[in-house]
């Protein structure tokens, strides 16, 4: 029994104790959770989200399994779309134990609300502010539960992309939620290769202006882009719709894209009809939730909510889910023991005393437990899945993208982060592999109720016409040129613009406007950079496409070749009367003429004792000397020689002369065949070694590039104006102050030879470029005029155009021969001579040694006479016996073979040696130069005034003031004295304060009171100082330090109108619409930024690295930062973001920079404060970053560290060494010197004066002015309440305490107009508030201190003058204008760093690369590898060596290795993004323009026919063609005359031309004319007959030699025949046409000139090619002319025929709009204009190409080419033959013997023919004879018959 009580007592305590402990439990949750919410009630998404809020607490609270019991206690707060009011209100929550706030509404409140939640630790949890820039790093209890900004800016640039637009247009609200939302919409768009080409914001009001509205849209309309996303408020967006609807842009061609404000109205509310017309064709985004039976209950139960009054929004979920969020979060606090419990602020004690009672606000214990909670909570909400990630995101953000038609809308698709644009919903999506490839949506009606997709941009009819500047040319006006008297252009350059935009699928309105005064050519560089300016929009013209040029603007693809080359005047030796004379120089016929007459003297000498033919009178002697020496010239000497020593001597000279015969009729060959020109200029380099001056086209970029490039003085480079000015200039020559040479553009210079033919062009060109049009930067009219031009091209067009203007008759072809031939010199042939003189030497020392020893062995005589008469009679003798004849010497001794023998060795002891001897000289010369720099000093002056007598006035209110002015002026200051700033500032400002006090008559009595209160860091206590101020009377603040403050105070100094100045505060956001009572009294970081954009150009960078502290500081000036960049062609390739300070630890900023050592670039920005940037640049050293390679930049937080704490530690100057930093420019002046002198006094040593302290001073003295003023206008100083306030009325914090300053307005306008010269200079401020003459000093830091290289000004730039003095100068920013000194980098090193290197991570740039088969010299694969080489691969690789920036990338061969591939698939398949780029032979033709870009091109190119040729045999008669008929008939004239003239002078004394006249007559014609052969027999024996013959002999030499020399010209030219005479002939046919496989010939056949397909056969290599056309198979192959030539070069059968019918260039293809292709077309440039470019190609591509024998060759002489010839011989020899046989025929029958017997008839006839021959055989002196001995016998027996019969007759019978 006792048993069971004890167990019965057992089970009672243990019951006891468990209700006890469930007691306890159930007491450790409140009864109630107090939360709060704020947001403005009347608006769109307030009025659904109180709602949706209340349903949810409702929902909640009966749910008891939830909270288990605890309420939910929901405090909702009208913010009234004020800031203040919002800040008041969550002040307020503060003493109320809230536990956590829902809200704010407002992205700008969230910042400023953030700083409260931050410090009392209170979760902030907003379904609504979507600022992509509220980020966990500086606001850790801000939860945002929808979507960010982020993913709806990324949706926005995926829907661009998605339709292929490049630029949008951006109207924003002016504040943080827009301009940070469209901050990321254009790093969005930037991935994407697009980007915002203008954005103008909207005032931040909450009434906005309509004027606002049009004067924005009116500066909209006439830009290019037609894509306009309108991210702002639904007011104004509402306003906007309105106004663009009245101004006609919803119309056609139009695009807009809102953002989802639209669709949270659309949701929400019933638009009117008037509305919803105005919206026709809008793309709206808005928030994506899935769909769920959760959701449409609840879309059930809505019209009950709201009583039908307005639909559900995303936005009311997404409330109603928040609302569940805490709930969760709060029973997962609870159910983890917490408890919620609230502590006092130990920061907040120093505020007590104070009516606000701010110290009253209390911090939640829980708070960081209860967000813990809140961030790991999920659960299924209305909205879907409700869970966060880890940068406190939710989980899949989506999209639904809605299009505007009728009175609603319909879904034409979904957005996610997870797959992109697409027509399923992203929940079904989810459940598939990731695949962000098949982006896809809907049809859309586009404004203007159009299927039609708009283009994107477009010229508006009504809009205004493109200003197009042309070149007022004064020359060369065939190529563009105004017309006189009118305002019209013409020349060739504006008929192919013309032409080109003809061609456009769109109207281009534009005017042309001269640029130039039209007496000299203008400047071109100064044209181009006007684009830069907006003051001409394109320029059209003669424009060279040069590197500095494509810097700052875009060119289309070039439609003329271009380049520079050099002009220089030549001497043409033209064919006169003396021409025959000029194949050897003066000198050369000199020394010849002496030859002759030497060895003619010399054989005479050796010849004339034995040899009777050089015997005879003096006078018969000399000319026989003479006769002989000429006469072997023509190898026609009669005299014979006898002597050893002769004979040997006239072989020698024979040879000689043959030599000389041989080398006169090739030079005079090779003077005939090409024309010889000379000129001591060769080309570019022997220019540029001489001294000379030299001509340039005014105007032309030719001087930049002489002067900069090719470093040659500017000293001697001459202006000329017009092609006269070149000739007259060339013409004088630098002797008579004209020039050695010209360099101009080929296409002037081949303007200028078609009719100046004096003169030609020597060298290759050395720049290869072309002329182009000129547009600004990305401007779409560039591809569409590329792709024009090259319709142009490929259709005639162009080449029609360019005959219209430029075909002119040019010069002879002999003018513009690139041979040249060279004169022979005496040099040429001096071995010859002295051979030739060696042997006369000898051979006449010899002979006079044999003469000397027979004259010694005669008898000497005795005489008495002296010793100078017998020397005499001696000499006499000698010279006597010398003239005797050999054979006629008596008594003469024989000299022995010793003797002769021993006086040999002797002459040849005598013949040994002289020795060489040489000098030489050195010389040099030094220059030196010296710069010089100059500063001015700005005196400072104060004007006097007048006291003014102040009238009283009655005030009213609490705090109103009974004296006229005041004995104290109250002004506060809110700064972190802890930091280099805040210490600096304090002094300076107290130190003013001081100033202006003492001085009592400048406040008139008044004193001004400076309260300075401390934040510590704190943006919290920031706050509560500024609030602070509120109650005190302060008329001004100044500050905040920072930049996140002042975004805060801004608003509580809007609403109570307390101007708040800072110098601190940098950031460019803060402007003047959204904060109208804030002013910043320092420069902008805007300015800053632009002058790091300025450095970074300088200095040739593209990419840079932003490291930056994560706040409205750091943020919105890298923003600024990459605005700048991206105008100059750069950008921000990655962003570290570091804590704000100072929370940034050791390990954070390790991991940053690790990150940032992988990137490729290594242009580092550091903008932080001073705190963490140290650190920064303590870890990189250590991190080896501070070294060779690197460049790090630094805002001017570094150089207030340098100027405050110098010198520097060694540990922080180590890791500072090279650094570039900036710090505000304040002019040197008096005043600021005495500051400087005071500064150690003031600081008692423990700080430096910094930039900052100067502005410290300075904004204390512009209060106190502005006060002034303020008090001279009859200002009182008077405070009222704040009607806004009165719902604070009743609180612990008394926040109703604080009062507007009645005067704020007034004071604020006063400060503005503020003109007075403090410590920094000037102070004065522009309509947008900004300080005038912003300027800043560019540092190098460098061992322990830092030293200036330079300054930066809004005005001119970067210069190394201070910018006061350029001030007083002409604004110049032109990039050769831009200067600093030298720096020393990282690494300690003056070289320039490269910015970049290749990344260790990163993707790689895919590049295909055609893996060809054929014309591998171009690009191939390496067999067996994945190496590629090749002539393109090679540029590309030179080209991207050139770039600031690294491009990493792999080459990936496309094609199997069999055949050639497909080009056009090649480059396709860059727009399915299988490659990146696509790098080979790739022509720039017109289909493929469409969908890519390319580069300007690195080779000349376009298709050309080669065809099978034969040569042109010559015909019957072509050996008459050397000589004209004038010729011939002249020669035949005077051979008859010399002919006559030696018979004249012969005939009387020489048998040979004497005889009966017509043997006489014969002998005249056979002599003269068988001189031609030098077959003449008949000497001459008078002496003026002699010489008549030598000089006539002479000039049949020169006949002979010339007519030799003509004959062998015309047949040195190759002549060649096709059927094939270019492309019309070969359209005409019907033959077969070959094409290389892969080429876009095929389709251009086909395509454009509708030649059948049947007729065109595919080849694949070049002998595919040779067989070809071998064989007939094809009649011509059409080809590419960089495959031609190679082909060419190797088959020397083939030739090219006709023009090159098209004009285009191979270049690099890389997608649409991608910046690459710029840069490398400006690499291209830079290889063409330094050389390297034609090095490549000459690596590649020069081949041995034929021998000169195949390209030159003479051709070989047939039997046909001469039958004319043999014809006219053949027929004298017949004619001859005839009169021959007549005549013998004659004489036969006169004189053969008549037979007497009888014979038959038959051998009658044989024995008649046989006489016949018998006398024909015999000779003609024997028939003669004959006849004579015949005609005596038949006198003798007629004598003696005679005789006979007399006998008989006489006889008797």
């Amino acid at each position: 029994m006792e048993v069971i009580w004890v167990l019965l007592l057992f089970f009672f305590c243990c019951t006891s104790f468990a209700n006890a402990s469930a007691s306890n439990n159930v007491s450790s949750r409140p009864a109630i959770v107090n939360i709060g919410a704020i947001f403005t009630f009347n608006s769109t998404i307030g009025r659904v989200a109180k709602i949706a809020m209340e349903a949810a607490v409702e929902d909640v609270n009966s749910d008891s399994s939830v909270l288990k019991g605890t309420k939910l206690v929901l405090k909702m707060q009208d913010s009234n779309c004020s800031g203040f009011i919002g800040l008041v209100e969550a002040l307020q929550f503060m003493e109320t134990d809230t536990v956590a706030i829902i809200g704010p509404q407002s992205s700008v409140l969230a910042h400023v609300i953030s700083h409260v939640a931050n410090e009392l630790q209170v979760p902030l949890l907003s379904f609504a502010a979507t600022d992509p820039s509220l980020s966990l790093l500086q606001f850790p209890y801000f939860v945002r539960t929808t979507q960010n900004d982020l993913y709806q800016m990324n949706a926005v640039a995926d829907l661009i992309d998605y339709y292929g637009w490049k630029e949008v247009i951006v109207i924003y609200i002016d504040d943080d939620y827009g301009r940070n939302g469209v901050a990321a919409l254009g790093e969005g768009l930037a991935q994407k290769r697009c980007r915002i080409s203008y954005k103008v914001g909207i005032p931040p009001l909450i009434r906005v202006n309509s004027d606002d509205i049009i004067d924005i849209l009116v500066k909209v309309m006439p830009l290019e882009s037609r894509i306009i996303v309108l991210h702002t408020n639904p007011d104004s967006g509402f306003m906007v719709f309105s106004i663009a609807k009245h101004l006609g842009m919803m119309d056609n061609g139009y695009v807009w894209i809102a953002t989802d404000w639209l669709s949270s109205v659309l949701d929400s509310s019933p638009l009117s009809s008037l509305n919803m017309e105005n919206m026709q064709g809008v793309l709206v985004l808005r928030q994506h939730t899935a769909d769920s039976e959760r959701k449409r209950d609840f879309f059930s139960r809505w019209n009950k909510l709201s009583g039908g009054s307005f639909g559900l929004s995303s936005y009311g979920l997404y409330a109603y889910d928040t609302v569940w969020l805490i709930a969760h979060a709060v029973n997962a606090f609870f159910d983890q023991g917490g408890i919620i419990s609230f502590s006092n602020d130990s920061r907040l004690h120093d505020l007590e005393g104070g009516n606000l009672h701010l110290e009253a606000m209390s911090v939640f214990d829980g708070g960081k437990f209860l967000l813990n909670n809140i961030l790991q909570s999920r659960l299924n909400g209305l909205t879907g899945p409700v869970e966060f990630n880890s940068d406190r995101s939710l989980i899949r953000p989506a999209y639904d993208v809605i299009n505007i038609l009728g009175t609603g809308f319909r879904g034409i698709g979904y957005w996610s982060n997870y797959s992109g644009l697409s027509v399923i919903t992203p929940e079904t999506l989810y459940m598939r592999p990731h695949n962000r490839s098949n982006q896809q949506l809907s049809p859309v009606i586009w404004p203007g109720d159009t299927i039609v997709k708009p283009r994107g941009w477009a010229f508006p009819n009504g809009g205004k016409q493109l200003k197009i500047g042309v070149p007022n040319r004064a020359s060369f006006r065939e190529f563009v040129t105004e017309v006189n008297a009118t305002d019209g252009v013409k020349g060739l350059c504006i008929d192919v613009f013309t032409a080109a935009v003809k061609l456009l699928p769109y109207a281009v309105p534009f005017k042309f406007e001269p640029y130039g005064d039209g007496h000299q050519n203008p400047n071109y560089n100064e044209l181009v950079n006007l684009i830069t300016n907006a003051t001409f929009d394109a320029v059209v013209g003669d424009i060279a496409i040069v590197t500095n040029r494509t810097r700052i603007v875009d060119f289309t693809q070039p439609y003329t070749d271009s380049g520079l080359i050099v002009v220089v005047p030549f001497k043409r030796l033209n064919s006169g009367g003396w021409s025959f004379l000029r194949p050897f120089t003066p000198q050369l016929w000199c020394v010849t003429g002496a030859f002759f007459l030497f060895v003619g003297a010399v054989v005479w000498i050796l010849e004339h004792r034995q040899n009777s033919e050089f015997r005879g009178t003096p006078r018969e002697q000399l000319v026989t000397i003479f006769w002989f020496s000429f006469s072997t010239l023509f190898f026609s000497h009669r005299q014979s020689t006898v002597t050893t020593l002769g004979r040997f001597v006239l072989l020698i000279w024979l040879f000689v002369v043959l030599i000389i015969n041989s080398s006169y009729t090739a030079s005079l060959t090779s003077i005939l065949t090409v024309q010889q020109l000379y000129s001591p200029i060769k080309g570019i380099e022997s220019l540029r070694a001489s001294d000379k001056p030299i001509g340039y086209q005014v105007g032309s970029f030719a001087e930049h590039y002489l002067s900069e490039e090719l470093h040659i003085a500017k000293s001697r480079l001459i202006p000329l104006r017009s092609p006269e000015e070149y000739a007259t200039a060339l013409e004088r020559g630098p002797e008579k102050g004209g020039v050695a040479a010209v360099v101009d553009e080929r296409p002037y210079v081949d303007h200028f030879l078609s009719s100046h033919c004096k003169f030609r062009t020597v060298g290759l060109e050395f720049t290869k470029s072309g002329w182009g049009f000129a547009f600004p930067r990305d401007s779409p009219l560039v591809a569409d005029i590329s792709i024009a031009i090259l319709t142009l091209s490929e259709n005639g067009d162009l080449q029609k155009i360019h005959d219209k203007w430029l075909t002119r008759s040019s010069c002879t072809l002999e003018s513009t021969d690139e041979l040249e031939s060279s004169q022979l010199h005496f040099k040429s042939f001096r071995g010859l001579y002295l051979t030739c003189g060696m042997a006369l030497f000898v051979a006449v020392f010899i002979y006079f040694v044999q003469i000397i020893l027979q004259f010694r062995h005669l008898p000497a005589e005795s005489d008495s006479t002296g010793e100078s008469v017998l020397l005499s009679k001696r000499l006499q003798k000698f010279l006597s016996f010398v003239d005797e004849k050999e054979g006629q010497l008596t008594n003469k001794s024989k000299r022995t073979q010793t003797e002769i023998s021993a006086y040999s060795e002797e002459m040849d002891d005598e013949r040994k040696a002289k020795r060489r001897q040489g000098e030489q000289s050195l010389s040099g010369s030094a220059n030196s130069a010296n710069q010089q720099r100059g500063s001015i000093a700005l005196p400072f002056a104060m004007n006097p005034f007048w006291w003014l007598l102040a009238l009283s006035i009655l005030s009213f209110g609490e705090f109103s003031n009974g004296a006229s002015r005041p004995a104290v002026v109250n002004i506060g200051a809110i700064f972190t004295l802890g930091t280099i700033n805040g210490q600096v500032s304090k002094i300076a400002m107290e130190a003013a304060v001081n100033d202006v006090n003492s001085d009592p008559s400048f406040l008139g009595g008044s004193k001004l009171n400076i309260t300075v209160h401390d934040s510590n860091f704190s943006g919290f206590l920031s706050i509560i100082g500024g609030l602070q101020f509120m109650e005190t009377d302060t008329v001004a603040i100044i500050g905040p330090q920072a930049s996140v403050m002042a975004h805060v105070l801004s608003h509580v100094a809007n609403e109570l109108q307390v101007p708040l100045l800072s110098f601190t505060a940098t950031d460019p956001t803060l402007s003047a619409l959204q904060y109208p009572f804030f002013l910043q009294t320092s420069p902008s970081d805007a300015f800053q930024m632009t002058a790091i954009a300025d450095i970074v150009t300088h200095y040739g960078w593209r990419e840079v690295i932003a490291v930056y502290t994560d706040d409205d500081h750091g943020r919105n000036g890298i923003s600024a930062l990459g605005d700048k960049l991206a105008e100059r062609r750069c950008r921000i390739s990655y962003k570290a973001a570091l804590p704000p300070d100072p929370g940034a630890t050791q390990a954070e900023i390790t991991d940053a920079l690790v990150k940032v050592a992988l990137m490729e670039s290594r242009i580092i920005v550091v903008h932080t404060y001073s705190n963490s940037g140290l650190m920064v640049f303590d870890i990189a050293k250590h991190l080896r970053m501070i070294d060779t390679g690197y460049v790090w930049i630094a805002t001017t937080w570094l150089s207030t560290v340098l100027d405050s704490k110098s010198p520097l530690s060694p540990n922080v100057g180590r890791s500072l060494q090279g650094v570039l930093t900036l710090r505000p420019h304040t002019p040197p002046s008096e005043k600021k010197k005495s500051f400087f002198s005071r500064w150690s006094q003031l600081s008692n040593g423990t700080i430096g004066l910094n930039p900052y302290g100067l502005y410290a001073y300075d904004t204390v003295w512009i209060i106190a002015n502005a006060v002034k003023a303020f008090f001279e206008k009859g200002g009182t100083i008077s405070f009222s309440n704040d009607s806004n306030l009165h719902n604070a009325v009743g609180g612990t914090l008394n926040l109703a305490a604080m009062t507007v300053f009645d005067g704020g307005k007034q004071l604020l306008d006063d400060i503005l107009q503020t003109n007075m010269t403090g410590l920094t200079g000037p102070i004065r401020f522009n309509p947008d508030r900004s300080l005038i003459h912003p300027a800043l000093d560019v540092i190098n830091v460098i061992g322990s201190g830092f030293r200036q290289i330079g300054y930066w000004s809004n005005y001119s730039g970067l210069s190394v003058v201070p910018p006061e003095t350029l001030y007083k100068k002409p604004p110049n920013r032109s990039s050769s204008n831009q200067q600093l000194f030298s720096v020393i980098w990282p690494g300690e090193t003056t070289t320039k760093p490269r910015g970049w290197v290749f990344p260790d991570n990163g993707r790689q740039l895919r590049i295909g690369v055609p893996n060809r088969v054929s014309y591998q010299e171009f690009v191939s694969k390496v067999k067996g590898t994945d190496v590629v080489k090749g002539y393109c691969i090679d540029v590309f690789l030179a080209a991207i060596n050139l770039l600031p920036y690294a491009v990493p990338h792999e080459f990936i061969p496309f094609g199997d290795g069999h055949k050639n591939p497909s080009y056009t698939e090649l480059v396709s398949l860059i727009t399915s993004n299988v490659f990146d780029a696509a790098i080979g032979d790739i022509a720039i033709v017109t289909n493929r323009t469409k969908i890519v870009d390319f580069t300007q091109p690195y080779i000349e190119s376009g298709l050309t026919i080669v065809a099978p040729v034969r040569k042109r045999n010559s015909s019957a008669w072509a050996f008459l063609r050397p000589f004209t008929w004038t010729l011939w008939a002249v020669t035949a004239l005077f051979f008859l005359l010399v002919g006559a003239v030696v018979w004249i002078l012969e005939h009387r004394m020489n048998d040979e031309f004497r005889g009966p006249p017509k043997q006489q007559i014969v002998t005249i014609l056979w002599f003269s004319f068988s001189t031609l052969f030098f077959a003449h027999r008949e000497n001459t024996v008078s002496s003026l007959g002699r010489l008549v013959l030598i000089i006539w002999l002479f000039v049949v030499l020169i006949i002979n030699s010339s007519y030799t020399a003509s004959l062998t010209s015309i047949l040195t030219v190759q002549k060649l025949s096709s059927p094939i005479k270019g492309m019309e002939s070969l359209i005409t046919s019907t033959n077969p046409i070959g094409f290389q496989v892969g080429s876009f010939a095929e389709n251009y056949l086909i395509e454009e000139l509708n030649i059948a397909k049947s007729r065109l056969i595919a080849l694949g290599s070049p002998e595919e090619y040779a067989t070809a056309l071998e064989r007939g198979r094809v009649s011509a192959i059409v080809d590419e002319l960089p495959y031609v030539e190679v082909f060419l070069s190797k088959h020397c059968k083939f030739s090219a025929v006709g023009q090159v019918f098209t004009k285009s260039g191979w270049g690099f293809a890389f997608p649409r709009d991608s910046p690459l292709a710029v840069d490398l077309s400006t690499a291209i440039l830079t290889l063409s204009e330094n050389g390297d470019l034609q090095r490549i190609h000459d690596k590649w591509l020069t081949r041995k190409a034929c021998t000169k024998d195949t390209e030159i060759a003479s051709d070989r002489l047939h039997l046909r080419s001469f039958w004319g010839l043999f014809l006219i011989c053949g027929v004298a020899c017949f004619l001859a033959l005839l009169v021959y046989f007549i005549s013998t025929v004659k004489q036969f029958r006169r004189f053969s013997p008549v037979e007497s017997e009888p014979s038959s008839h038959g051998s009658s006839r044989s024995r008649r023919l046989q006489t016949f021959l018998s006398f024909v055989d015999d000779k003609e002196e024997t028939v003669s004879k004959n006849k004579r001995k015949s005609i005596d016998n038949v006198q003798d027996d007629k004598s003696r018959s005679g005789s006979k019969r007399r006998q008989m007759e006489t006889s008797p019978d």
